[in-house]
């Protein structure tokens, strides 16, 4: 793989992620579905949960797009995409969000990620998401590791 061909499957994994990223601030829940490989797909949540198909992620969209009423501000931090191959490439990044749900209640969280995307067809994919949440209270830029 030349750093031209590399290049470029960095800009069309971006260009997913910021699709992946402007669904979950529009509530869009059949936008954000549609990126994720519903044959392949399997992942990890912030609770420690595994999702093995995606089946399991659905639910967790649903229920979780169905509680917010806005995306008050979602930012992401430290993005790098890897090149595995021509059809492969992992994404990490740090984000920090505030959302209001439906009861009125605010929410602040930040974490981190970690996304492998496939290309197929002509679309990039997600066939794996892990999330984490930073410790509160250390913001969204600690790496200090707990006894």
């Amino acid at each position: 793989m030349t750093p031209t061909n590399t290049r470029q499957i960095e800009t069309e994994i971006l260009d997913a992620f910021e699709g992946l990223v402007e669904a979950c601030r529009a509530l869009d829940m059949r936008r954000y579905l549609e990126i994720l490989d519903k044959e392949k797909f399997t992942g990890l949540g912030a609770d420690g949960k595994v999702w093995h198909g995606f089946k399991d992620i659905e639910g967790v969209i649903s229920a979780g797009f169905a509680m917010i009423e806005k995306i008050v501000s979602l930012e992401f931090h430290l993005v790098k995409v890897t090149v595995l191959n021509p059809s492969t490439a992992i994404l990490v990044n740090e984000f920090t969000q505030t959302m209001l749900l439906k009861d009125g209640t605010s929410v602040a969280q930040s974490g981190g990620g970690a996304q492998v995307w496939l290309k197929s067809g002509d679309r990039w994919k997600l066939v794996s998401i892990s999330a984490s949440n930073a410790i509160p209270n250390e913001g969204p830029y600690s790496s200090r590791i707990q006894p």
